[in-house]
């Protein structure tokens, strides 16, 4: 692969974690007045104006996220798999980086919890609100046993599971 693919490659790929991104920050509702979520929603505003596929912001994000993996992956492979077959790893890679992501903020907020909550950072509170509207469903029906919260446990497990199930169905893809 020459070099100009290369680069191309991996800026496709940094806007894909960006829309992946912005797809959780859409879909778990995160705080909209976080300095880090309004940037990334300033940048979207241009692109959802021009590219306006469904009434709904949060499967735009997601299509956008599936369409900048399908033309990395394919810009990589080339001709060396079929369309739908590269449509389908997309689908399946860009729900894996969700997951890891939700993965390593669930694990990010039980740490801040111990080490510093209600931290003023920006980042810091967007980790942890993520964690906590990921972690919420859970602790409906879970609730703290002495001061201890067993919902993140629940989490990874269920995150490890849709992982090995969506690395399975990748495998079978490819």
């Amino acid at each position: 692969m020459s070099t100009s693919l290369g680069i191309i490659t991996l800026l496709l790929g940094i806007l894909n974690y960006f829309f992946i991104l912005l797809f959780l920050f859409s879909f778990l509702k995160i705080n909209y007045y976080n300095p880090i979520v309004s940037f990334c929603i300033k940048i979207y505003k241009p692109i959802s104006r021009i590219l306006f596929l469904f009434p709904n912001q949060t499967i735009n994000i997601f299509l956008l996220a599936i369409i900048l993996k399908l033309a990395g992956m394919y810009i990589y492979v080339g001709d060396q798999h079929e369309i739908l077959n590269l449509i389908g790893m997309a689908m399946v890679l860009t729900l894996l980086t969700g997951i890891r992501i939700i993965f390593y903020a669930v694990i990010g907020g039980v740490i801040l919890s111990w080490v510093s909550p209600q931290n003023s950072n920006p980042a810091l509170q967007l980790v942890e609100e993520m964690s906590d509207k990921t972690l919420s469903p859970i602790r409906k029906y879970i609730p703290s046993a002495g001061g201890l919260d067993f919902s993140p446990i629940f989490i990874l497990i269920l995150v490890n599971l849709l992982e090995s199930f969506l690395s399975d169905i990748y495998w079978a893809i490819q």
